[in-house]
């Protein structure tokens, strides 16, 4: 009779156990099933950060939803900034006249455009900097399994692409704001040595107006 009693034990407590693994599994199973669910809705106009999973993958989740919010609104305000410098004539007799021999509108904007690229290239970098990633993982509370899950996320999302063709294109663009931003400087810096006289850049020493010819020229780079 005891034999069967602890039989009859070890059969409960069997089934128990299996009864624990099949909910985990379920569990999990419906935790990755949502978290895919969800990754796969992100989208250039879906950036939404609502967190729907549970646990660790509730913070995976958060994890790549604020890293997707980040890329895409840091490459909308690229373009906006690329936008605005393609746009802005400032190379031109019209802006000498009306902003030089300071021109403090012009650098300011364009001084400006720069500064908050760099920054915004800074941020992106970040989000694939492996080192990075990993402090973000660790400070989040992510454990072993569920930080390489993060960073297979991220590379399933093509963020690492994106963001090497946002800094290809950055390159030019940073580019012709510098040698605009050369140019102007190089007018400031040498106020005296040029005025505009019917309609025309005129200077007493061909030299400046070489040096400045051949900025301008610089200035021609295809966007």
């Amino acid at each position: 009779m005891k034999k069967r009693w602890i039989i009859f034990i070890l059969a409960i407590v069997a089934i128990a156990v299996l009864v624990t693994v099949a909910v985990l599994y379920f569990n999990e199973k419906k935790q990755n099933d949502l978290l895919t669910s969800e990754i796969n809705s992100l989208s250039e106009t879906n950036t939404n950060t609502e967190v729907k999973c549970e646990g660790q993958y509730g913070i995976v989740e958060k994890l790549v939803k604020e890293d997707y919010k980040l890329y895409i609104e840091s490459v909308n305000k690229l373009r906006e900034n690329y936008e605005s410098l393609s746009q802005a004539k400032v190379i031109n007799l019209d802006n000498y006249e009306n902003d030089g021999p300071e021109f403090t509108e012009s650098l300011g904007l364009l001084n400006g455009i720069k500064e908050e690229n760099a920054k915004i290239i800074e941020e992106l970098t970040a989000l694939t900097d492996e080192a990075k990633i990993e402090e973000k993982a660790t400070a989040a509370g992510l454990e072993s399994r569920f930080v390489d899950m993060y960073k297979d996320i991220l590379s399933q999302i093509k963020l690492n692409d994106g963001i090497t063709s946002i800094k290809e294109a950055d390159s030019k663009y940073s580019a012709y704001n510098d040698s605009l931003i050369a140019v102007l400087n190089y007018l400031k810096e040498n106020s005296t040595s040029w005025f505009i006289e019917n309609g025309t850049l005129k200077s007493n020493s061909q030299t400046f107006i070489d040096e400045y010819n051949s900025m301008v020229q610089e200035t021609n780079i295809e966007l």
